[in-house]
């Protein structure tokens, strides 16, 4: 039988990779503490920042109430808010004109374009012959300047407006739908 002459060289390879596994272990234990210490960092700035931003939803939940509060009152103490009328109320007319008196706080070039557009073509208007729809919004792109679409129909937004400008008879008449 042969013999290890390596026997006299064990105690001290165990003793070498004692030590150096000491060494490996306190390395990663001190990288795990320097971690954990810039985690516990990052940690402590999160939950700054959370409680701020849970600081301001709560100031902003209080100032919408406080504004809102303050313009109801606001609202309330206003002349032209009076709420038992009605806000459009039909007018009392010479027999050759007909139609309603609606108060706006003001007017604005659309809106005056609009009123022309459904006087111009919803004035006297016949059951049996109802301006088209086309037509009318057609009226409104040529007064607001609007570009009809490629197709050759007039702007969406117009056949809005004409939607908007029928009588509400006529739609429940021919089962249009709002």
């Amino acid at each position: 039988m042969c013999e290890s002459t390596n026997n006299n060289q064990g105690p001290v390879f165990h003793e070498t990779d004692a030590q150096h596994e000491l060494e490996n272990s306190r390395r990663r234990a001190e990288e795990s503490h320097a971690l954990i210490g810039r985690l516990t960092a990052r940690l402590r700035g999160r939950d700054r920042r959370i409680q701020l931003l849970e600081l301001a939803i709560a100031r902003t939940a209080v100032m919408h109430h406080v504004w809102s509060a303050h313009l109801e009152r606001k609202l309330e103490r206003s002349p032209v808010a009076d709420t038992a009328g009605p806000a459009v109320k039909p007018v009392i007319a010479p027999e050759h004109e007909s139609g309603v008196i609606v108060h706006l706080p003001h007017l604005t070039r659309t809106l005056e374009a609009l009123f022309d557009v459904m006087r111009e073509h919803w004035t006297e208007w016949d059951p049996e012959r109802l301006p088209k729809s086309s037509t009318v919004a057609r009226a409104i792109d040529q007064r607001l300047g609007l570009k009809g679409q490629v197709n050759g129909e007039a702007s969406r937004s117009a056949q809005t407006f004409a939607a908007a400008l029928r009588p509400d008879s006529v739609n429940d008449t021919d089962g249009r739908h709002r």
